[in-house]
């Protein structure tokens, strides 16, 4: 598995001095989540120098497992640290990714993140998926069972027509979020890079892939409402008063998040910022 390095930018933004401490210990912690780590300064996560994004290996190779991408170990007071630390973000859209996803982000699941000669969909079906039944020529997942991390459902993957739709692979950021809150002025590569890197994104069950749709945390998190869509789509706020009495799910998917962030020094929203703090307030120290 690749290893990755958090894209670093080579922004100049000024930092008051009283949050000092905060970025030390944040530069500190982010050490704990090196396991997306091994591209060199100034490359976002997944970078390969000198070489193609799309690059296979030589014919004959046979292709090897899908990557795993293990927790993240962050304490929540570490990652309420690195909450801190990220930079502010205004959500601005101007209606120029609509009907442009491929042409922004690169053909879905066609970039290999890892070189491992394998597309991404299945590589994370491999990861996220138990007794799978593997084409180990075409790296296809024929058959496996999830256990959808969003509603604990078990459910019987079978690739086909009418069924493989049944599981989905969802972006734990959005990427319309990603590109109105910063990614717009990205180049190409590093968006497509985000699109298809393992650590921000689960196989889950494809009714709540396409419910939670493009929600940033502040509008949707895991087991909080029974109806995401018409929440979605209302464009209403988690209320943070209303948080359930166990986070448990919400702190899992709040840990699962902040790496993201990191990794790719993406900004945050108000509204982000007060969801990701308030859940992580809530979890155990």
């Amino acid at each position: 598995m690749t290893r990755r390095q958090p894209y670093r930018s080579r922004s100049t933004r000024k930092r008051h001095p009283v949050l000092l401490l905060i970025v030390i210990l944040a530069a500190a912690t982010v050490a704990g989540v090196n396991y997306f780590s091994g591209s060199s300064p100034g490359e976002w996560p997944g970078a390969q120098p000198g070489s193609q994004p799309t690059a296979q290996p030589a014919e004959g190779t046979p292709p090897v497992a899908g990557p795993v991408v293990p927790a993240t170990g962050l304490s929540s007071a570490e990652a309420l640290v690195l909450v801190a630390a990220l930079p502010d973000a205004v959500y601005t859209d101007d209606g120029s990714y609509a009907g442009n996803r491929e042409e922004l982000f690169g053909d879905a699941w066609a970039y290999d993140f890892d070189q491992n000669g394998c597309d991404t969909r299945n590589d994370i079906l491999t990861r996220d998926l138990v007794d799978t039944d593997v084409d180990s020529a075409t790296c296809r997942v024929y058959t496996g069972i999830l256990t959808d991390p969003y509603t604990g459902e078990t459910i019987d993957f079978v690739r086909g027509q009418d069924t493989s739709a049944d599981v989905q692979i969802d972006h734990l950021l959005p990427l319309k979020a990603v590109y109105a809150t910063g990614g717009e002025a990205w180049p190409a590569e590093k968006r497509e890079a985000l699109a298809n890197d393992p650590v921000n994104l689960l196989a889950v069950k494809g009714t709540e892939n396409s419910s939670k749709s493009d929600s940033l945390p502040s509008e949707w998190l895991p087991g909080f409402y029974p109806d995401v869509s018409d929440r979605h789509d209302l464009g209403q706020r988690v209320v943070w008063d209303d948080l359930p009495t166990d986070t448990t799910l919400q702190c899992w998917y709040v840990d699962k998040l902040v790496p993201v962030f990191v990794a790719y020094d993406l900004g945050v929203t108000p509204e982000d910022r007060a969801a990701l703090t308030a859940v992580l307030e809530s979890c155990p120290a």
